[in-house]
């Protein structure tokens, strides 16, 4: 029961069409049926594995990416040597740096026990935005991508800020410098450029596709295996 009497002038101030079911509700206000065009549901799956034929030819005829870079650095440096890292692997002579698929993965001499500890230590405080933890003692700790835009330019850069520094309030990402400097051992980070497609849609199917694989492949501790996860 409502006790607020405001709350039920507001109820009763909704228009009655809203609650209407059945068939009003697939008609125009003046009563016409509504056309949605869908196409017959003996078709979907084989026009869904057509279109995902053509995405696969896309991606195993686009041409294989170019190496950006590798960077190495000890957890206890990333506040003071993660940003002069990043510049390396996105200097300004390479534009937006968009297209891209990065790995950042754990040296051999990092305790993966102790890495995770840090890591629900920092999630259970619920200030920091982090990205899932698959439960795998793999050597990948993360798998991503980034495009830029028209609006949004060095997206590359910005995203390995928000990995190894911080990231803004209410975005996912690793910021490791936040709670993971403690740690002893190395991390690196490697950055591949793909060439563009025929146009932005095509370029970005390719680097998902890529990206979709890789993270198969690599089973990375934190993040989502696969963008279709």
């Amino acid at each position: 029961m409502i006790h607020d009497e405001r709350a039920q002038r507001d109820l009763l101030a909704i228009p009655p069409y809203i609650n209407q079911v059945g068939p009003a509700d697939m008609s125009d206000p003046d009563g016409e049926e509504i056309d949605l065009n869908i196409p017959d549901l003996s078709s979907w799956p084989s026009s869904a594995a057509e279109e995902l034929k053509a995405v696969a030819e896309l991606v195993a005829t686009s041409e294989p990416p170019m190496p950006l870079g590798k960077e190495t650095l000890s957890f206890s440096d990333l506040l003071t040597h993660a940003e002069a890292a990043i510049k390396r692997l996105t200097p300004t002579s390479a534009i937006d740096r968009d297209r891209c698929i990065y790995v950042i993965s754990l040296g051999e001499d990092v305790d993966r026990q102790k890495l995770v500890a840090a890591y629900w230590d920092a999630r259970s405080m619920g200030i920091l935005k982090l990205p899932q933890d698959n439960k795998i003692a793999s050597s990948t700790l993360y798998v991503g991508s980034s495009f830029a835009t028209q609006k949004r330019k060095g997206t590359l850069r910005i995203r390995l800020r928000q990995h190894l520094l911080s990231a803004p309030k209410g975005t996912y990402a690793l910021s490791l410098a936040q709670w993971a400097t403690g740690i002893e051992g190395s991390v690196t980070v490697q950055a591949w450029q793909f060439s563009p497609a025929a146009d932005d849609g095509m370029s970005r199917l390719v680097v998902l596709g890529v990206e979709d694989w890789l993270s198969r492949e690599l089973q990375p501790m934190l993040g989502r295996k696969g963008i279709r996860n």
